[in-house]
């Protein structure tokens, strides 16, 4: 089944909430989805739903072609000023025994051991410290 007809189901699935199936169409119609509209599918959507509008924009924007980056994360801290719920690995300040955060020359090391090799991408993820600033990251 091609991503037309996939979203042609959605659309016309009755046990589908409505918001749904007018997302559906709207993506269908390559009408952009307002921010309310991606909320909405945050807090109901099913992954298999999203995966399906997904699929329906990349095939209208790349045919059958799917596009792969090889990257690695660098994690520079997990001592962050939040405390985040969808979070698995940070510690507050007041856990900094039970945390680390890398300085820069401990960074670079990092970037350093991928020398050589196919990289498309440095991901940078980590928790949020003030001193960890635009500046810090520039120097």
């Amino acid at each position: 089944m091609n991503t037309t007809s996939t979203l042609s189901v959605i659309i016309k699935d009755q046990d589908l909430p409505e918001q749904l199936r007018l997302i559906a169409q709207k993506v269908s119609d390559q009408k952009r989805i307002t921010f309310e509209e991606g909320v909405y599918l945050f807090e109901h959507a099913e992954l298999g739903y999203l995966g399906a509008l997904a699929n329906h924009i990349r095939e209208r924007k790349h045919g059958d072609k799917t596009y792969f980056n090889k990257n690695f994360h660098l994690e520079p801290t997990n001592l962050c000023v939040y405390d985040c719920k969808f979070c698995s690995y940070s510690r507050l300040i007041k856990q900094k025994d039970e945390g680390w955060a890398l300085t820069l020359e401990e960074m670079l090391d990092v970037v350093k051991k991928y020398d050589g090799e196919p990289v498309t991408e440095v991901h940078i993820v980590g928790g949020v410290l003030p001193q960890y600033d635009v500046a810090f990251y520039s120097a």
